[in-house]
């Protein structure tokens, strides 16, 4: 085996990504760290709208100009449009090597009053499609490449519930992402591709947390004081973990989750 430079590891240069729900909130940070760390090709889509698609990759071919850079419509708990964009990434661009599942929405109620169409509306996403892009990426993109690296955005939710509100389809789907992590792993480890997942907490400026994160919370600084490290995840926390496990640098890595929440799940 060639050995090569440490920092030469973490390094995605000519890779080719797709990062799911990259129009907004988390996936623009995901976005960012991935062509910072030198991606040839970044792919993101989302439902796209109020223009968010137009908006995030106009920001981004600002700031990155020699790289390609596409931003899809799709949403991922249809099955017919994650098939239909695969097949167009499939035809334009030929691989993806690297999948964030980072798609994901909440429903915050009671338990006792959530419907039946709010918990579908939350599991269809967050986990079932997660499956079908999961599915359609490895058979049509990285079994037939010979590997691939996936990448599932759970959250510290998967493993511990809220005291403020209650989010039971988004607990419920953020555990079922580690399960789907691990076997995936076993199963895919065959065809040389690696099936990682991130759990973070709470991320400093992130549409879904604002109302714990805001600096006008009522309770920001008790939950800072709950945090061992006394900090909430910044942006650049994210890039580093996403792009350490879509890189060489985590090669003999799979089937694991990495917690990125400052010690809170420890305490």
């Amino acid at each position: 085996m060639t050995s090569k430079r440490v920092l030469d590891l973490f390094k995605l240069t000519d890779k080719v990504a797709l990062v799911s729900g990259g129009a907004k909130g988390l996936g623009t940070v995901i976005n960012e760290g991935l062509l910072e760390a030198g991606v040839s090709t970044l792919i993101f889509c989302g439902r796209g709208r109020h223009g968010s698609l137009e908006a995030e990759k106009e920001r981004l071919v600002e700031q990155f100009l020699d790289t390609k850079i596409f931003g899809i419509q799709c949403d991922v708990s249809d099955e017919s449009q994650v098939q239909s964009m695969v097949q167009k990434i499939k035809n334009d661009v030929g691989r993806v090597d690297i999948l964030i599942n980072n798609a994901g929405v909440t429903w915050n109620a009671p338990t006792v009053d959530q419907t039946l169409a709010t918990w579908h509306r939350v599991i269809d996403t967050n986990l079932t499609g997660l499956f079908l892009l999961t599915r359609e990426v490895a058979n049509e993109l990285m079994i037939p490449k010979g590997g691939g690296t996936i990448i599932n955005i759970s959250s510290i939710l998967a493993f511990q519930g809220v005291e403020v509100g209650s989010q039971i389809g988004y607990t419920a789907s953020k555990a079922g992402v580690l399960g789907l992590t691990r076997q995936l792993a076993i199963e895919w480890s065959k065809w040389g591709i690696r099936v990682n997942a991130i759990a973070p907490s709470f991320i400093e400026g992130d549409t879904m947390a604002k109302v714990f994160t805001n600096e006008e919370s009522p309770v920001r600084e008790t939950l800072i004081e709950s945090i061992p490290l006394k900090r909430f995840n910044q942006p650049n926390d994210l890039k580093a973990v996403t792009c350490f496990l879509a890189s060489e640098a985590s090669s003999n890595i799979t089937g694991q989750y990495l917690v990125l929440d400052g010690g809170l799940s420890v305490r």
